[in-house]
């Protein structure tokens, strides 16, 4: 239907829906964990799970048994003291005595020595903090080492109550750079971790299923393919595990942003900066992750937390042009409602739907800057879809940003799918919504409609395009009328950013003009300019046409809308028509 979503729902009785993020505040409620119980955490012992935790433990007094890869061995008698990754070096390679060590040995011990403090001191704050912990080396994807580690702790403990599964790992490239062996690190860190975790704890009683997830799942992230797969799974699979509990089981899938600190080098730092997603600090994030956990919303499953990029910045990496080109399929199945704007027999798109589609594409390319409307629209050619009961057509839009300094303009156009110009424009793009004047158009001088058909001769509509209500009158100067918008006319077929309806009605009056003073049926062929400051309205809709004519056989009009309250919402500025060569007079 000329959408541009990624997620859409087929409903069973065949609606339509497309998933949008909310901005929700968190409530409070009451905690499904408290003191005593018992919570596994994967990849708890260092990082942004580690700091969750801390903070965690000081409000609940659980405990918690933290599960890693690596392994806490003793630390040299030569390190002690020492800090930062050269000294440590240094350290090791004189306690060496003099035997080979090579580079990347002397870093896997720094690198070790380094997580095994890490892991001790997350297990000391968490004590410090009112909780209690305890390490495993344990992989959450080796099922037997898992289920060795909570046999124990429920031996030591008692009953799991509760499962934070926070491990991951990053492997980031483009896809056609990615090893098998990389994407399954990451994809088996968390969903075969996942799969584990479930499995050795089906017979627990579980209060809550925490599961760290990514704002790349919601939205994708150029290079980070595989990660936003496993984390969408986990997504999925959280909605799966909080059906089939019902209430019992607190489940969430914490979406989070880019952490300051976590798993972000100087260089995402910066990809991320560009796509316009600000960094979590530690303090908030910990907060974000005990509020979550308060129980007060158990139905918010899945949860983005810190912000969502813009999607406009996910289309291109680096220093490439910016483009997007989408596609419409247009026939009797997906667009029934055409049947009522035929040309000779033939179906004919509409004007109105192609600056529709316009409208959509420009606000899907730049969801960051507001749509304002078009300028130099064209029509290069008719779009007349010759097998509308059977195939139908499959149309192309494209957009492309245009470098024009400090503004933003973006190039559209609509082709065939072997590439045939119908239709182009430019859309200049906004920082704030557009205000179109709120003044009542002048008064034209009119002769009242002579009471003729307004349907049937010049204009060809049929059934719901036939939005005309009725006319002031024609004059040499222009005409005027009230016409059914979208929601007056029920045209309920789509969800309109414009209103298209109302949009046809004012073209279907100037053609009405055209034949009263031009004499024959006209078809409009470019707009110079159309200005729109709101969604389509409630109501009837007056329209004035201040029309006139460049030669005998062309023609030109500015069109202003009103709405119900007498506001000017839309303008159609410049709109030129010219006589049909096989009209009649």
């Amino acid at each position: 239907l000329g959408g541009g979503e990624i997620e859409v729902a087929l409903e069973a009785d065949g609606g339509r829906s497309c998933p949008r993020s909310t901005l929700t505040p968190v409530q409070p409620g009451v905690a499904p964990i408290g003191a005593g119980d018992v919570v596994v955490v994967s990849g708890g012992g260092r990082g942004v799970t580690a700091a969750c935790v801390i903070e965690w433990a000081q409000h609940s007094g659980a405990k918690f048994l933290l599960l890693g890869r690596s392994v806490l061995g003793d630390e040299p008698e030569c390190c002690a003291g020492i800090s930062g990754d050269a000294e440590l070096k240094s350290a090791l390679l004189a306690a060496a005595d003099g035997a080979p060590v090579s580079p990347a040995a002397l870093g896997k011990q720094v690198r070790d020595l380094v997580a095994a403090r890490e892991i001790r001191s997350t297990v000391a704050a968490i004590k410090l903090a009112g909780g209690d912990a305890r390490y495993c080396a344990a992989g959450v994807t080796d099922p037997e080492a898992v289920a060795a580690a909570l046999a124990q702790v429920r031996s030591d403990w008692g009953p799991i109550r509760g499962l934070v599964h926070g491990a991951g790992v990053l492997a980031d490239r483009k896809i056609a750079d990615q090893t098998d062996a990389q994407f399954d690190s990451v994809f088996n860190t968390k969903v075969e971790g996942l799969r584990v975790l479930l499995a050795a704890l089906a017979d627990d009683p579980l209060r809550l299923i925490c599961l760290f997830s990514s704002v790349s799942a919601r939205c994708g992230n150029n290079g980070q393919s595989s990660y936003a797969i496993a984390n969408e799974v986990l997504n999925k699979v959280a909605a799966a595990e909080a059906r089939a509990r019902g209430g019992d089981v607190l489940v969430k899938s914490l979406g989070w942003g880019p952490w300051e600190g976590g798993m972000v080098n100087d260089q995402l730092k910066a990809h991320f900066a560009r796509l316009g997603v600000p960094m979590i600090p530690l303090a908030v994030g910990v907060t974000m992750f005990t509020d979550e956990l308060s129980g007060a919303q158990p139905d918010q499953v899945e949860v983005v937390l810190g912000g969502e990029p813009r999607p406009e910045a996910l289309l291109v990496v680096g220093s490439e042009a910016r483009s997007l080109r989408l596609e419409v399929a247009v026939s009797a199945t997906t667009h029934a409602y055409l049947a009522g704007h035929r040309i000779g027999g033939e179906v004919v798109v509409p004007v109105a739907l192609a600056l529709e589609w316009f409208s959509r594409m420009a606000r899907i390319f730049r969801p960051d800057l507001h749509f304002t409307g078009l300028r130099d629209l064209k029509v290069l050619k008719g779009i007349l879809v010759s097998d509308f009961d059977g195939a139908g057509e499959r149309l192309v839009i494209r957009c492309e940003q245009l470098d024009h300094g400090d503004d933003t303009i973006l190039k559209l156009a609509i082709e065939s799918a072997d590439g045939v110009p119908y239709y182009q424009a430019q859309a200049p793009m906004a920082e704030r919504p557009s205000t179109v004047s709120g003044e009542l158009a002048p008064e034209l001088p009119l002769t009242a409609w002579n009471g003729a058909p307004i349907y049937g001769d010049v204009l060809f509509h049929e059934d719901e395009f036939q939005v005309i209500v009725g006319l002031d009158g024609v004059g040499d100067e222009g005409i005027a009328g009230v016409v059914s918008g979208v929601h007056e006319a029920q045209w309920g077929w789509e969800r309109w950013d414009t209103d298209v309806a109302a949009m046809d009605g004012g073209l279907q009056m100037v053609l009405l003009w055209a034949r009263s003073q031009m004499g024959g049926a006209a078809l409009p062929m470019s707009i110079g300019e159309v200005r729109i400051a709101e969604l389509p309205p409630k109501g009837k809709i007056r329209c004035v046409a201040r029309c006139r004519a460049d030669s005998k056989t062309s023609g030109s009009a500015d069109v202003v809308f009103h709405n119900e309250s007498g506001e000017r919402f839309a303008e159609l500025n410049d709109v030129r028509v010219i006589l049909r060569p096989t009209a009649d007079a």
